[in-house]
């Protein structure tokens, strides 16, 4: 029964029974067929493209859930995207999870530690996706949950003294 399997898998994956949309901008084909079957196996729904530019007109035209990105790419560089995107739909940015072999780069190491915690570095094992992203997931809603705190507390009335209460009568 490995449908049931799946669908179990589905449950945990894709929080309150919604499928979950995944933008993967990555330029290596054989990578993105990859990380694509991959992720449609725990039925996420995938869109992938191979650059920047490809992912610019992909968010126009879409909402998506999860923006899984390459950082080094051809035509727009995943720091490139990730600022056009916080030019034209800001809220996308804080569902980025950025993939790099460039880990030692100056230029990615310092675009990285700017924007974002979510980075695998390459290789990577598929669990550890699947992890952040599920990582991702809890803390979108955790945020979405939170309670707002005013700056400054207002004062608190008084408590009334409490009155003694009689018992009952038992007939």
């Amino acid at each position: 029964m490995p449908s049931s399997a799946k669908a179990k898998k589905s449950r945990v994956l894709s929080s309150r029974g919604e499928v979950k949309h995944i933008l993967l901008v990555e330029d290596d084909p054989d990578l993105a067929v990859l990380l694509k079957d991959y992720l449609e196996a725990y039925f996420y729904r995938v869109t992938s493209v191979a650059n920047g530019v490809a992912g610019l007109k992909a968010i126009l035209d879409s909402d998506f859930d999860v923006i899984l990105c390459d950082v080094v790419m051809p035509k727009m560089a995943g720091d490139m995207f990730y600022y056009a995107v916080e030019r034209v739909q800001p809220h996308l940015c804080e569902r980025f999870i950025f993939i790099t072999a460039h880990g030692e780069s100056p230029r990615v190491l310092e675009f990285l530690n700017q924007v974002s915690e979510m980075v695998l570095m390459k290789p990577f094992h598929l669990d550890d996706l699947l992890e952040m992203i599920l990582l991702l997931f809890r803390e979108l809603e955790s945020t979405i949950n939170k309670l707002v705190v005013p700056e400054k507390s207002p004062a608190l009335a008084p408590v009334p003294p409490q009155t003694e209460l009689r018992p009952r009568l038992q007939i």
